[in-house]
């Protein structure tokens, strides 16, 4: 077999740099393939905010991957020495002092100068993605099981339309907490908590809730059976590390605003679901949707951080929602179906609109573009010889890898490096395909070819599966990755390398003197 071998790029590293960074283990999770450390990054014992360290190991203990949010050029700015924490703003590091505030729903970290002048504020509660509309939930909502559409006999008239959408709904079963003669809208995954006003006390009567969607405990249900519904399924999965603690929600919370939300802050973390317009837990998209936030905050927490990051948990959150859908058979081409899509709020698109170009993209909200990262994410679920509940592992893995500041295009390489590690990088072509062009979040090929500057003597072209390493037979190191960054051998030899039969991928040669060339192995 003829292969062609074709060198990428050359690379010498020799930088030292003076300033001690130390780091500290603040958080640690485990997948069936994988152990996730994260560590706080300190100069001189004191705070680098905002930045993350993350190592990726096997279940032996192997390290499969690390990444920083501490750049090159952030720690080349670093100062010698300092007496208060750090963050990075506008190419340099300030002093400052962070303080929190968490006042009811509301969850804020402000960071000032040591004279008291404020540099940032930042929001840490994850919002639902409007706030002015909500809906109720059956399963997953009254319209779209049944092809139905907003409007005519079909709308929610204030809780007032129980004698048609009381006919949408569907009877199941549900398992929750009972102490002694009391039964409680609670289980492992969640439990309802009146925490927020209005104040509605979660029901203890379980003869009401196979009641109305006109009563309030309509809503708790909902909530608790939404939830539960897709906490089993990450368990089937293998991900039931993710979430590891009781979620709280209120399902009558914000003092009846059209806004829903997440919120880290308290333990545990708790969700509040508003009411204005069509409720916000009458549908289930809602609901999955901001526990989406929590699964995102479970796998990568204080990674939220940054435009297309902060976007991409929006997407997620849809995305989920969709496939929650999915699994029981409805499909849709939006979400929200029942609390948006109609004249409180447009909803939002989870299909691809056959225009939107990443490399063209321009970010002014967390919500401008979610729809074509969750469109390449349910078109990645749907190939044929993926499946979902494949992709669904990819992409619970992919989240894991999540750090601040990420890009979209970040992102999906996260879910190649996932599907090598899972699958031996199988689902490549799926992935790039779904994410590839026309929406151009990864290029087909994400690793750009260049042999304009390294020596001739490094550049080996041959139809016998072998590399020269160099003319001189200086001794190096090389590693082997297929396609998706997963390491699959490494080993040290001089001259010449003769690979295995069928290797694809690419070869990393170390020398001794610490430059470092990539070859592509097609």
């Amino acid at each position: 077999m003829k292969r062609t071998i074709t060198l990428l790029f050359f690379l010498t590293v020799n930088t030292i740099f003076s300033q001690e960074v130390t780091t500290k283990s603040f958080h640690r999770t485990t997948t069936p393939h994988a152990v996730y450390e994260r560590f706080h990054l300190f100069l001189d014992g004191n705070l680098l905010l905002e930045e993350q360290s993350l190592q990726v190991r096997d279940q032996s203990g192997m390290l499969l991957k690390t990444h920083s949010t501490l750049s090159a050029n952030k720690r080349s700015l670093l100062p010698e020495q300092t007496s208060s924490a750090l963050l990075f703003q506008n190419d340099q590091w300030i002093p400052v002092k962070p303080d929190t505030l968490l006042n009811g729903s509301q969850h804020t970290v402000t960071y000032t100068t040591l004279d008291g002048t404020l540099v940032l504020e930042r929001d840490l509660t994850v919002h639902y993605s409007d706030t002015t509309v909500s809906v109720r939930v059956f399963n997953p909502d009254p319209l779209t099981p049944s092809n139905l559409t907003y409007g005519g006999i079909y709308k929610d008239l204030n809780d007032g339309n129980s004698s048609i959408l009381d006919s949408l709904t569907v009877i199941d079963t549900l398992t929750v907490d009972k102490v002694a003669d009391t039964t409680y809208l609670r289980n492992s995954f969640i439990e309802i908590v009146d925490f927020d006003a209005p104040y509605i006390l979660p029901s203890t009567a379980p003869e009401d809730w196979t009641g109305g969607r006109t009563a309030p405990e309509f809503e708790q249900v909902m909530c608790v059976y939404h939830v539960s519904s897709i906490s089993r399924y990450l368990d089937s999965l293998g991900f039931s590390n993710i979430m590891t603690y009781t979620i709280h929600a209120d399902a009558q919370a914000l003092n009846g605003q059209d806004n829903s939300m997440f919120n880290y802050g308290y333990t545990p973390p708790r969700l509040y679901f508003g009411e204005g317009g069509v409720d916000d837990a009458e549908d289930a998209d809602v609901i999955i949707h901001e526990f989406g936030h929590a699964i995102s905050h479970g796998a990568a927490p204080g990674s939220n951080m940054g435009m297309q990051r902060r976007s991409f948990d929006e997407a997620f959150g849809d995305y989920l929602a969709e496939r929650h859908g999915r699994r029981i058979g409805v499909n849709s081409t939006r979400v929200f179906d029942w609390d948006g899509n109609n004249e409180f709020w447009n909803g939002r698109s989870v299909s691809y609109d056959g225009v939107k170009n990443y490399n063209q993209l321009v970010f002014s909200s967390i919500y401008q573009h979610t729809d074509i990262m969750s469109s390449a994410m349910l078109e990645f679920s749907a190939y044929p010889n993926v499946g979902g509940s494949v992709a669904d592992k990819i992409i619970l893995e992919g989240i894991h890898s999540l750090m601040p500041n990420q890009t979209f295009r970040q992102i999906a390489q996260n879910f190649i490096w996932a599907d090598s590690l899972l699958y031996n990088g199988i689902h490549y072509a799926a992935i790039t395909g779904a994410f590839g062009s026309p929406k151009n979040i990864l290029a087909v090929n994400s690793i750009v070819e260049s042999a304009s500057t390294l020596p001739t003597e490094y550049i080996a072209h041959t139809n016998t599966g072998s590399v020269l390493l160099s003319k001189e037979g200086e001794a190096a190191v090389i590693f082997f990755y297929n396609w998706s960054g997963q390491l699959l051998w490494s080993k040290s030899s001089t001259g010449r390398l003769n690979l295995p039969e069928g290797s694809i991928g690419v070869l990393e040669v170390r020398y001794t003197t610490g430059e470092r060339v990539l070859i592509k192995i097609n």
